[in-house]
């Protein structure tokens, strides 16, 4: 009798164990959506979520990247556009709030960038045919004299007003404003926002190509890779806590005729494509400060790489120049792993000997 009721309690134990294994499995499954958003592909990877809560999450996350999409889209009907339109009259407009937020964040990138974040500058990018998702444009570029026409406007983001209530009014009605230089990392941190008040604690989310990580990938943390310009995989990177991996680069979205390429990054003191840098990649614990310091160190190129990162609160920044040449901070530097060393490396500017926290 009492080996029968030993076997019993031995089955029911080997049972439990086998249900909490299988449970543990499910919950370390990764659970994956696909969102199709301003006209690119943002990705979700959740770990340590319930299949019914991922599916609650990825809901909710549909719906936001919607109403990012009414706010903010530059050349399709949005409330962004209406608010081009109002600044072109004169008057002022009421925003929402996801296009007031993003405003905020855009104002105050202005400022600790010394003005080479320039969001203001939307006419020149439609001058140059960049509201579009057609890439590459194959056509000349506009003239020179209605780039300098445009840029006498002197279109800057201290012109714009904010108010508490979302109204936003400007000194300025040659402002024509496109948000796409921080959208994706906007989005990203809501993304995380959202998760967070879900109590999902990992995900990979990554808008597209720019990923922001949160937790760990089970028992690792999540580990990613840095396209080179010629589109292969310059580095990889492992992400912890909050951190976020952003790069700009010339190779993706530009201008090509005559045997020329024009990149859509501007430099808003010229009104024309950066040039001298091919490609950069920083990784912070704000994906919006990722977002505006890969476009705006486009534009500082080396020589102010150092300036502009300190003035961001960026440490960890890796730079390749248009004639292969690689930056990196020191912080970066103990953070990437090369599948090939480059031949040609400086290590510029110590800023800090870690990727700033942000949002851990």
């Amino acid at each position: 009798m009492q080996r029968h009721l030993l076997f019993a309690a031995l089955t029911a134990t080997l049972l439990l164990g086998a249900v909490w294994l299988y449970r543990q499995q499910q919950a370390d499954a990764p659970r994956k959506a696909s969102f199709v958003i301003f006209g690119g592909l943002t990705e979700v990877e959740l770990r340590g979520a319930s299949e019914a809560d991922a599916a609650a999450a990825f809901g909710a996350i549909g719906e936001l990247l919607q109403r990012d999409q009414r706010a903010w889209h530059p050349w399709e009907m949005s409330d962004l556009m209406r608010l081009n339109a109002a600044i072109a009259q004169g008057q002022p407009y009421q925003t929402s709030a996801e296009l007031s937020g993003l405003l905020r964040q855009a104002q105050q990138a202005y400022v600790a960038s010394d003005g080479l974040f320039n969001p203001a500058i939307g006419s020149l990018v439609d001058l140059w045919g960049f509201h579009t998702g057609d890439y590459p444009i194959t056509a000349p570029p506009p003239p020179a004299q209605n780039i300098a026409a445009t840029l006498a406007t002197q279109p800057r983001m201290d012109d714009l007003v904010v108010a508490q209530d979302g109204t936003v009014a400007s000194r300025n009605r040659a402002i024509q404003l496109d948000l796409n230089g921080l959208a994706e990392g906007y989005a990203a941190e809501q993304i995380a926002a959202l998760l967070r008040e879900r109590g999902i604690a990992n995900a990979l989310i990554n808008v597209g190509g720019d990923v922001l990580a949160l937790g760990h990938a089970v028992d690792r943390p999540w580990r990613v890779g840095i396209r080179s310009p010629q589109h292969e995989t310059l580095a990889g990177a492992e992400l912890r806590g909050h951190e976020a991996l952003f790069s700009s680069g010339n190779y993706n979205k530009f201008r090509e005729a005559d045997g020329q390429r024009w990149g859509h990054v501007l430099d808003p003191r010229t009104g024309q494509p950066a040039r001298g840098v091919a490609a950069v990649s920083v990784i912070h614990g704000d994906a919006v400060t990722a977002d505006v310091a890969s476009t705006v160190l486009m534009v500082a190129g080396p020589a102010d790489l150092e300036r502009i990162a300190r003035s961001l609160g960026v440490a960890c920044v890796v730079l390749v120049g248009e004639d292969g040449t690689v930056w990196m901070t020191p912080a970066i530097q103990r953070r990437l792993e090369f599948l090939t060393p480059p031949t040609q490396l400086r290590i510029t500017g110590d800023l800090g000997r870690e990727c700033a926290s942000g949002n851990q």
